[in-house]
């Protein structure tokens, strides 16, 4: 018997676990190789992008990059990691205790350690690896070997570090000679074909590099489909590597990879035009969408146009157009916030299906819990299947951290064939968070659809940049949606789709057209302007209110008249005391309903159902009638709802020009009933939009709005862009759309706007300035060197664990909170909601310091959460609140969400 076929590579959690109780190593590697050789199989459109990327033939990257997996675990083969079980099984090599399994990075930095440092494989690299060439390899050649050996090594989802540890401290001279006779063996079973005269040009190296990215996210993904012990159950009798390889590595791994559908894209049908699609016209967005020519490399599309012109239907045509073309195999829909995220699931349930042809089962999946969950993508044989031994509390099996992978459904959006859900996952593929490489995978081949893309911050849209640069670079296609966007961030975004492809330096003329339609390719720019429909054309008057308490006489008079009405504010406590008080003033309570950020996943959409009910597009005078709702922010893009009757606290002009596109938003007759022709004129009185803010002077003190708004003022800081809001609106009385919409964006973020900024709010403006300066500084500090390849040094701010933080820079991060309960006999916890998926429906994400003010998880009830954690791997990231929930600091209620107890006597101001 060989000597590798005496160390364990997988083991049983215990001794009392049925079955064999370990997996051989050797055996273990061939499974990950041979699942590495099916994704990238003749057909397989990942390993065919990589191959064409380094310049080689794709059977050619399939020996080298099966290989590669084949020897992930060489680590696996030191004394220390063997000491980590004991499997009773004679044939295995006793492993000296004496040695500490202590090293940082576990035993995938212990395989590199071995590689680069052991004194067999220093002299023997040409033997190990199957190089073609006899004597030592040139420095060349050894950087590439080695660099590709980094997205090999680094399979547990982030490069290795190797500090200062020798390979005496882990393996005796029998390990070594072990691990050298079985990279030996592996390298005559798969005969990698080494590009050896691209790997000893310096200029390759580069294209290394770039391609590093992939390759990691591959390994990843080949290492947790071999893992699955449902599939690659243990296996302990003695055989030859060929046999195993032929009898059962590659069988199995042909299983994995068919029945997770990985072997070959969803076959797509053409797009048959706009109308015989959707069963209706055409707008002229649409028209241009299904018309636009499509490169058959990188493009990049921006499409701004404004509410009501059918941008995501240009979007999905643009997408259908390029699955039809085999130009692309999945889509994925990056949107702002989880309620727009569900508002888009939504519509998109019911198309995806007929993008794929009848025979095909294309997998739809929600980033994030949702009752509406379509999962296709078999996602459970990941949750069940049986576990290995952990190797320590900080370095979990590869079948332990694929369980809690698959747990978040956030994840596995990005490897279905369609996704929608927020843009946060894509972003996290271009920081230095664990098994981002899994993103990067993920995200190739697809069409990236982004929305509502105004709505970043300086810093999301470094990343955003970022990561269209990276998706520019592998080849892929995006398409951005917006109504309002200042030219200076057209400029970035397109610039950096230029820098993907190579293009830099370049000057292309930018129009201040709107609606316009743009196209970044190979080619160059292209913008185009575009008409717009006679429906869509609105013009809005917009009136100014000083006191509250008009706000409250418009609302309650609306209702009164059998009309429905909104009040947008800036903060949820805002939003709360402006419903308890109006609760307090109407007829019937039931009739006001509140939506902010701070409810559960099951109560938010409740409320959402309950919002779409009443002001949705269908909705008639009987649902409306009277009837008053309260939001925040999460009103701007999330519901398709339309209002007779609108009022907004002061912000900046691009979202008041998003929330006044819900304020008759769909055609209605007088008594608001729907009309059947869409393209009749509203019959309601003429649409007014009322801005809650300080009274105007040309001469404010720097207390203009923190006075008269507090918490907008704290939202907001930049008081002079609020300024120049309310005095571009009073210039014109009016939003007109889209004749004005370029107009009224300039006015306030143009090169010329500072000028008009009065003196008193000039700090807030040049501290606003610096702050957005600091966020894209800090963007790009965060933010991958990828460059530099899937390296250590590639994280300037080095490599995070596996939290979801990090997308979105504001003043403190963001929690995830359970609402838990205990079971009536106490020895259980169970989740707040019930019904299907009740973890997730369960939690709210509030920022650091509420979460700091909530009551700490008891401790005599640890073991608990211990058990919880066990049976639910998702929640670990999240923080546990025990209920009741109507005490303490801060309460929960379904109709009001997580708030502070009302203090008798507060009223509005």
């Amino acid at each position: 018997m060989q000597d590798f076929l005496r160390y364990w590579g997988k083991a049983k959690p215990n001794k009392e676990s049925s079955g064999a109780p370990c997996h051989l190593l050797a055996y273990h590697s061939l499974d990950v190789a041979a699942v590495a050789f099916c994704l990238t199989a003749p057909g397989s459109s990942r390993g065919q992008a990589i191959a064409n990327a380094l310049g080689v033939e794709l059977s050619q990257f399939q020996s080298v990059f099966t290989f590669l997996l084949a020897v992930h675990d060489l680590g696996k083969f030191s004394q220390s990691f063997q000491a980590l079980a004991r499997p009773e099984l004679e044939l295995l090599r006793v492993p000296d205790a004496t040695f500490s399994y202590d090293v940082p990075g576990g035993h995938a930095a212990l395989g590199m350690l071995l590689w680069k440092r052991g004194a067999t494989f220093k002299e023997s690299k040409s033997d190990v690896c199957g190089w073609p060439e006899q004597g030592p390899l040139s420095r060349y050649a050894r950087r590439s070997l080695e660099a590709m050996l980094e997205t090999s090594f680094g399979h547990h989802g982030q490069p290795v570090t190797l500090g200062n540890r020798s390979v005496e401290e882990d393996f005796l001279p029998f390990d070594e000679n072990a691990a050298f006779e079985f990279s030996k063996e592996v390298a005559r079973l798969i005969q990698p074909k080494w590009p050896v005269a691209l790997m000893e040009d310096q200029s390759w190296i580069s294209l290394l590099k770039k391609s590093s990215w992939q390759l990691a996210g591959l390994a990843v993904l080949a290492d947790w489909l071999g893992s699955d012990q449902s599939v690659f159950s243990y296996v302990t009798e003695p055989m030859s590597l060929q046999e195993y390889w032929r009898e059962f590595a590659l069988p199995r791994a042909r299983q994995q990879v068919e029945r997770l559908g990985f072997d070959k894209p969803k076959l797509a049908t053409a797009f048959p035009g706009v109308r015989q699609f959707f069963g209706f016209e055409p707008t002229p967005l649409q028209s241009w969408a299904e018309q636009v020519e499509i490169s058959e490399s990188a493009q990049l599309f921006i499409l701004e146009d404004v509410t009501g012109a059918g941008k995501t239907e240009a979007a999905i045509t643009i997408a259908h157009r390029l699955l039809g073309q085999g130009l692309a195999e999945g889509v994925y829909f990056g949107l702002p916030t989880m309620a727009t995220s569900n508002a888009m699931y939504s519509r998109i349930a019911g198309y995806y299906l007929r993008w794929f042809r009848e025979d095909e089962s294309p997998s739809l999946i929600l980033a994030h819990g949702a009752q509406r969950l379509h999962n296709a993508f078999q996602s459970t044989v990941f949750s069940d299947q049986p576990k290995d031994l952990n190797y320590r509390a900080e370095e979990r099996s590869a079948s332990a951290v694929c369980n809690q992978w698959f747990a978040d459904s956030r994840k596995r959006a990005l490897l279905a064939d369609v996704g929608v859900g927020t843009v946060d996952q894509t972003l996290m593929g271009v920081l230095p968070f664990r098994h981002q490489s899994l993103r990067v995978v993920g995200m190739a081949k697809k069409v990236l659809i982004v929305d509502e893309i105004h709505a970043c911050d300086d810093y999301m849209l470094t990343l955003l940049c970022a990561l269209l640069e990276l998706h520019a670079q592998q080849g892929g296609y995006a398409v951005l949606l917006t109504a309002t966007l200042p030219v200076s961030m057209r400029k970035k975004l397109t610039g950096s789709w230029m820098r993907g492809l190579g293009i830099e330096g370049v000057q292309f003329p930018y129009h201040d057209d709107f609606p316009l339609a743009t196209t970044a390719n190979s080619k160059g720019l292209n913008e185009t302007k575009l008409a717009t429909r006679d429906s869509v054309v609105r013009g809005l008057a917009v009136e100014h209110v000083s006191d509250q308490s008009k706000v409250v006489d418009v609302l309650l008079a609306a209702a009164k008249r059998g009309q429905c009405a909104c009040w947008i504010r800036n903060t949820v406590d805002d939003a709360i005391d402006a419903y308890e008080w109006l609760r307090a003033r109407v007829d019937d309570p039931d009739l006001v309903l509140l939506f902010h950020s701070r409810f559960t996943m099951a109560d938010r959409q409740r409320i959402e159902n309950q919002a779409l009910d009443w002001f949705g597009k269908s909705s008639g005078v009987a649902d409306r009638a009277g009837r008053i709702l309260i939001g925040t922010q999460v009103l701007e893009q999330s519901l398709d709802i339309c209002m007779d009757v609108m009022v907004s606290d002061l912000a900046p002009i691009d979202l008041l020009i998003q929330r006044a596109g819900r304020l008759h938003r769909h055609c209605r007759d007088a008594e608001g009933n729907p009309l059947a022709d869409k393209e009749s004129p509203d019959l309601r009185p003429a649409p007014v939009l009322r801005v809650l803010a300080p009274s105007f002077t040309n001469e404010p003190d720097k207390n203009w709005i923190r006075s008269f708004l507090p918490g907008t003022a704290a939202v907001y800081r930049n008081h002079g862009q609020l300024w120049l809001t309310l005095w571009a609106l009073l210039e014109e009385r009016a939003i007109r759309m889209p004749k004005q919409a370029r107009w009224l964006i300039e006015s306030v973020y143009g090169p010329d706007a500072e000028d008009r900024i009065p003196y008193a709010l000039k700090d807030s403006f040049f501290e606003d300035e610096g702050e957005r300066q600091s966020q894209a500084a800090m963007g790009q500090f965060n933010r991958l060197d990828l460059e530099a390849g899937y390296v250590a040094a590639s994280a300037r701010s080095g490599w995070q664990g596996e939290v979801d933080i990090g997308t979105r820079l504001t003043d403190e991060p963001s929690v995830v909170i359970t609402l838990v309960r205990l079971d009536d006999d106490q020895r259980r916890l169970l989740p707040l909601e019930s019904g299907s998926h009740p973890w997730e429906m369960s939690q709210i994400k509030i920022r650091q310091s509420l979460a700091d003010k909530l009551p700490e998880f008891p401790e005599t009830l640890e073991h608990l959460r211990t058990e919880l954690f066990d049976r639910q791997p998702g929640l670990r990231f999240s923080r546990l609140w025990l209920g009741p929930f109507d005490r303490g600091g801060y309460c929960y209620s379904e109709s009001t969400g997580m708030h502070k107890p009302r203090v008798a006597g507060n009223d509005l101001r």
